[in-house]
């Protein structure tokens, strides 16, 4: 006996499944994300993949099967179609898409993730052209608020061991521990935090503020050659030591258009 239902969603990603079908996986707020088959997805004039295949928020009439889902129907209900008129914010777009998908676990249900996504989305298809340096920190700044929400937040103002706050210039980097920890306590073990590494200043700054502010404040400060280095090597070091799948290119990489 199979079941119908509808829910809302952004579709992540497809792949193609034999000769005519179609796998997409979509975040949805009530469900996290989900995989449904699309019957003929591959064909040319499907009826549906054009609405699945746009960056946008679709509502879905899903078939539940014995062993998985079928997409019935899909109605668009806002797209950003904006995003498409600069390959810069369409390559941001489908990397931040790309994230979300190998970040999150299927039927972990996270409001939060999927509210992020859609104010991404929004913002790539309101603001204006993206340089490949702004477009590097922005991406590198979603994937700070992505592990944010799904467990994986570094910490940034406190020692990791002592807990007390750190001080500027005397602190170290641990990405596998997930945060910065202050030189006393490097110096009483040094076999534990014997792979903290230094950083600087400007770049905890860029991490802090990554994190915390929204898309829109990313376009605004300087970026300095130096720092904005090492708010990369940071960031994808975060990725590699706690993502349950790591990306096939750095973030630097993926917005060179």
């Amino acid at each position: 006996m199979s079941l119908l239902s509808h829910t809302t969603g952004i579709v992540l990603s497809h792949r193609d499944h034999r000769e005519a079908d179609r796998w997409y996986s979509v975040f949805t707020p009530d469900r996290g994300k989900v995989e449904f088959l699309a019957r003929g997805g591959h064909k040319p004039l499907a009826k549906l993949t054009p609405h699945l295949e746009m960056v946008a928020v679709v509502e879905l009439m899903l078939v539940h099967g014995r062993a998985y889902h079928i997409v019935a129907g899909v109605e668009r209900r806002r797209a950003f179609a904006h995003v498409y008129d600069d390959l810069q914010k369409l390559t941001l777009a489908q990397n931040g898409l790309h994230l979300v998908d190998i970040g999150t676990r299927a039927q972990e249900t996270d409001p939060h993730v999927f509210e992020l996504l859609e104010n991404w989305l929004a913002f790539l298809n309101d603001t204006s052209a993206i340089t490949t340096e702004r477009a590097g920190f922005l991406l590198g700044a979603f994937a700070l608020k992505l592990m944010t929400l799904i467990g994986y937040r570094p910490e940034l103002a406190q020692c990791l061991s002592c807990r007390d706050v750190v001080v500027q210039g005397k602190y170290r980097w641990h990405a596998l521990k997930g945060g910065v920890v202050c030189e006393a306590c490097v110096g009483r073990d040094e076999d534990q935090w014997f792979s903290a590494r230094s950083m600087e200043d400007g770049t905890l700054k860029l991490l802090r503020f990554g994190i915390e502010e929204p898309f829109d404040s990313h376009l605004r400060p300087h970026l300095s050659g130096e720092y904005l280095s090492g708010f990369h090597e940071a960031v994808e070091s975060l990725i590699i030591s706690h993502f349950p799948t790591i990306p096939a290119s750095s973030l630097r990489a993926a917005c060179a258009v």
